[in-house]
């Protein structure tokens, strides 16, 4: 048998045409993008979490019992002296309204706010340090003094990563199946339009897995060509925003929100979602119209 016969068993004007590759389009932009998202969070958390477990804060109230300048400089003393601390320096007035612009807005630091004296505590890495020790002798020693170790902070971030992360990936799962059930549609649609001439080849000796290579061959180009649409869409998407929030006519506070996908790495990883759609589709379709035939007499 001639293998092109079956070639026209799905042509491109069937139910898989044009509706079926802007569908797919659709879906592979939408994925990137969740992707896309899910590895920024990633990303994010893990240098949020490692930013914060190798340093410490110590907070200077104002306090009767001791003049700022004293408290500042028996702060200092004592928490360079204590093992395992790397470096110890106190912010400036404008260092610590900065902390504060992200919340307050750039510029809506109030000079007479309030703010306390703040010292920030860098720790040696890969040597312990006996936190909850220092937090007592600096309570102890130097009225109004606090330690804050970020162990809070930890916990919300490492939460909210994960929730987030799992949210991410649930969607990718939603978009997978939801991109399976288009598959079978078309395929179950096309075997139906053409329904005569799949019976006619399979009646003559064409095997069900011949037949089923040609859909699955026809599906699977249809998926990469529908994945890398969307590919090429959501990286345009990816690139201009980063360019958006870097020029000045972002939105007041846009300098804080993440960028998404800022690793070129992360694109390599995107190119597993026109991959993925592909394969998923190439598999779908060929066991859709394997089922389907078997039940053919």
């Amino acid at each position: 048998m001639n293998p092109a016969a079956p070639s026209g068993l799905m042509p491109a004007d069937s139910a898989s045409g044009a509706t079926l590759h802007t569908i797919v389009a659709v879906m592979s932009f939408l994925a990137c993008l969740t992707l896309g998202a899910v590895l920024t969070l990633s990303r994010l958390a893990s240098e949020w979490t490692e930013g914060l477990s190798g340093s410490v804060t110590v907070q200077l109230l104002p306090s009767p019992q001791i003049s700022p300048e004293d408290q500042l400089n028996e702060a200092l003393r004592l928490v360079r002296q204590w093992p395992g601390i790397f470096s110890a320096k106190a912010l400036s007035r404008g260092e610590a309204s900065k902390l504060l612009e992200p919340w307050l807005g750039e510029g809506n630091v109030l000079d007479d706010l309030p703010v306390p004296q703040l010292i920030e505590v860098t720790l040696t890495p890969g040597q312990p340090v006996e936190l909850a020790g220092l937090g007592r002798a600096l309570a102890d020693g130097v009225p109004g003094a606090q330690l804050d170790d970020h162990q809070r902070w930890n916990q919300e971030l490492a939460s909210f990563a994960a929730s987030s992360e799992a949210v991410g990936w649930a969607v990718l799962a939603l978009i997978a199946v939801a991109t399976l059930a288009i598959v079978i549609y078309a395929t179950q649609a096309g075997l139906q339009a053409h329904r005569e001439i799949v019976e006619v080849v399979h009646m003559i000796g064409a095997r069900d897995v011949f037949i089923a290579t040609e859909f699955q061959r026809h599906f699977l180009w249809l998926g990469l060509r529908g994945g890398l649409i969307g590919l090429t869409l959501a990286a345009i998407t990816l690139l201009g925003s980063s360019f958006f929030w870097d020029s000045r006519e972002a939105p007041v506070g846009a300098q804080y929100l993440p960028q998404l996908v800022t690793s070129p790495f992360h694109y390599i990883w995107l190119l597993f979602v026109p991959a993925a759609i592909a394969g998923i589709a190439m598999a779908t379709a060929r066991m859709t119209v394997l089922r389907v035939l078997g039940r053919m007499p």
